[in-house]
């Protein structure tokens, strides 16, 4: 569960999303440990995040199967090239270095976008790794269960989060076929990852919903820490729901919210009132219209108390 107070947290979110964990053709030296322009930028981010009393760090992983994963002739993953544990040491020991804790975000809802060849690498078109027995099977057991048996102790990790904003795929995944039901098949596959986090790690383990439009796909995973994202369009109503109203048998907290908004304290205040344990704001280091990471933040991570991180 979540611990001590209101944790006031970030979204790194990566340096280069996909290819911060492995080898891709891109990069066939590595990700962060391979890159020195990497490793700087990340020893950096995590030196002043730190340094601001920000306690909880989300990171993602290995996003949409760009790199780090070695499949088979029917594209289904078989291993992690070596270079995914050199990477994550180097997250895991700069993490630690720093005082922060990390949240690790294994995939990303990109996974399921239809497939793309830039410069000799996928991207995206791994939908079937959901939609299908064999893929599920063999994402869990090549690529979720090896990482977190590595690190699933390791104090630098404050939880594990399974995938990120999976409610996206619900639209995606109808594309693959018509023979599956893509609500049950993705369903399938979240309880399958997380059953396997709870088997191989001692951390909590959570699930980066996109909103509260569709929680009946997480509520029967009884997940350590719920999840929720939010942002301005949503509206503020969303925001002020009460958590003990969405029907959620653990604490939750609020996963994403815009650092661009210049309601940035009105933002933490009302997730506050709201029973959520804490906020985590988008973002760092993305350079989407959302991403931002203002001052005011960490002045209200010291004015009210960072907290602690998950545990």
């Amino acid at each position: 569960m979540v611990g001590g107070r209101f944790v006031v947290g970030a979204n790194l979110p990566w340096i280069d999303y996909g290819t911060d964990f492995g080898t891709s053709a891109w990069h066939t030296s590595g990700g962060i440990s391979g890159r020195e322009e990497s490793r700087t930028r990340l020893e950096e981010t995590l030196q002043t995040l730190g340094a601001d009393g920000i306690p909880l760090v989300r990171v993602f992983v290995l996003c949409d199967g760009r790199s780090g994963v070695k499949f088979d002739g029917d594209g289904l993953p078989i291993d992690l090239d070596d270079e995914v544990f050199l990477d994550f040491d180097a997250l895991v020991t700069t993490a630690s270095r720093c005082g922060v804790r990390l949240m690790p975000v294994l995939l990303d809802f990109h996974l399921c976008k239809p497939p793309q060849i830039v410069g000799g690498v996928q991207l995206g078109g791994r939908g079937h790794l959901i939609a299908t027995v064999d893929g599920r099977a063999a994402t869990i057991e090549h690529v979720v269960e090896p990482i977190v048996r590595r690190y699933g102790t390791h104090e630098a990790i404050a939880a594990w989060d399974v995938f990120n904003e999976p409610e996206w795929c619900l639209r995606l995944l109808p594309a693959l076929s018509r023979t599956f039901d893509p609500f049950e098949a993705l369903q399938e596959f979240l309880r399958s990852a997380v059953s396997a986090v709870r088997s191989a790690s001692s951390q909590p383990v959570t699930v980066g919903s996109a909103g509260t439009w569709q929680l009946d796909l997480v509520r029967p995973l009884r997940l350590d820490v719920y999840q929720i994202h939010w942002y301005e369009r949503f509206g503020w109503k969303a925001l002020e729901q009460p958590v003990a109203e969405l029907g959620l048998d653990a604490p939750a907290i609020l996963g994403e919210f815009s650092g661009r908004s210049d309601r940035v304290a009105a933002v933490l205040h009302s997730a506050r009132r709201a029973g959520y344990s804490g906020a985590l704001v988008w973002s760092v280091l993305a350079d989407d219209d959302q991403s931002g990471y203002s001052p005011e933040i960490a002045g209200w991570a010291r004015a009210h108390g960072p907290g602690t991180a998950i545990s």
